[in-house]
Order: C-alpha cells, then structure tokens, then sequence
C-alpha cells in the first residue's frame, strides 16, 4: 500500500503540472488558484490530480498504521474534502452558486485538516517514525502558513497573489505526503506498526531498559 501511495503521489504531480498549461496559457497561475483552472477544464488533468491525491491519502492511511487515531481520521476528511471539491466545480465568476460554496468548503477543510493531522503525527507516533518526523513537522508547519498567506490574500489584499500561496500550500501537502508514504515503505507492516494500531504507546516496553541492565 505504501508503494501504491507513492505512486499515487507521484501521478498527482505529473497531472497537477500538466493541468497548469492546457486550460489556457494566458492563465496566471500567481493570480488564479487551481479551481479556477479546474473549471476552466472541467474533467481535465487537475480534477483527475484532486483525485489520485485522495486516493494517495486513502492508500497511505493503510500503508501507515502508526497513525494516531485522530490523525487517521483527519486524513479520511482530507480525502474525503478533496473528492467533494472535484465533485462540485467553483464558478468562473466570484459570485458563488450553491455548488461553488460547497467547493470552497470543501477545499477549505482540507486545507485545514491536512497540516493539523501532520502535527499529530509528528508529536504522537515521532519515536517510531524516526527522520520522518522533522520533516512531517516542518512541512505540516509550512502548509498552515501558506494557508493563512491565502486566507490574508483573500480577506485584506483583493486575492492578490493567492494562487502563488495556494500553490505553496500544495507543495507543502504533497511533500508532507510523501514523506509518510517513504517512512511507510520502510516500516511496512512491522510490530511497530500493529502496536500503534492497536493503541500501544510507541515507547520502549516496561521492564526492557531493567533486564538489559541486569544482563550487563
């Protein structure tokens, strides 16, 4: 599964980059998020990135097991944000119709809920992801930045600049992803892996630094 996730992952790159170029090439990507490119071409290579990215999310939930429970569930919203918002499309005009609402929510929740289960991860299931855990840290950090540059895009600067931060965002999402997906290859399905899942602190076993010190 974490092989799958990775692939995913890797698919969803390759399709977000082509969808930035056969909507329009006048499109500025600076100034116009991915929505805007989504409905530019609707069924086109950004809804099927929105797409491969949930399926990627779903297939790591598996392949990871060291997930907190909190963390799994946030996941399965974000993946669950990304198919409403290839679903329902935004509206090419800033007056929103009820399908345009239900887009943004839905894109906002996963902005959100995306760095939030990073930082659980990082802090709760740190021992047993060893390097990774910086690294899910740092981008989980960097994301919610990017998303709150796009929130003071949107309320105080005329949406200036927002697609540039909403790229960034996404950058940092993808990577944090990724990063999970590595360590899970690594950890595979390892008793680390079935301790956690099972609500088992990850740290060292009760009795375990007393038994070495006594066999020294």
């Amino acid at each position: 599964m974490a092989g799958m996730s990775f692939a995913g992952l890797v698919l969803t790159v390759v399709l977000a980059v082509d969808g930035q170029v056969d909507p329009d090439p006048q499109f500025d990507p600076l100034a116009l998020t991915v929505s805007d490119y989504a409905v530019a071409d609707r069924g086109g290579a950004t809804d099927w990135a929105m797409l491969t990215l949930a399926a990627s999310t779903v297939a790591l939930v598996f392949a990871l097991p060291i997930v907190p429970r909190l963390a799994r569930r946030l996941l399965w919203l974000f993946a669950a944000g990304l198919l409403v918002a290839a679903s329902a499309p935004t509206d090419q005009s800033l007056d929103l119709s009820t399908t345009g609402y239900v887009h943004r929510y839905a894109s906002v929740t996963a902005f959100v809920v995306l760095p939030a289960a990073g930082w659980l991860i990082a802090s709760r299931a740190g021992p047993a992801l060893g390097w990774a855990a910086p690294f899910t840290r740092r981008l989980a950090t960097a994301a919610a930045m990017f998303m709150a540059a796009m929130l003071a895009s949107q309320l105080f600067a005329d949406r200036a600049l927002i697609g540039l931060a909403e790229r960034l965002l996404l950058t940092a999402g993808v990577a944090l992803l990724v990063v999970l997906a590595v360590r899970a290859y690594q950890l595979g399905a390892g008793p680390l892996g079935r301790r956690a899942d099972e609500g088992e602190e990850l740290g060292p076993r009760p009795g375990v630094g007393a038994q070495r010190s006594e066999q020294g």
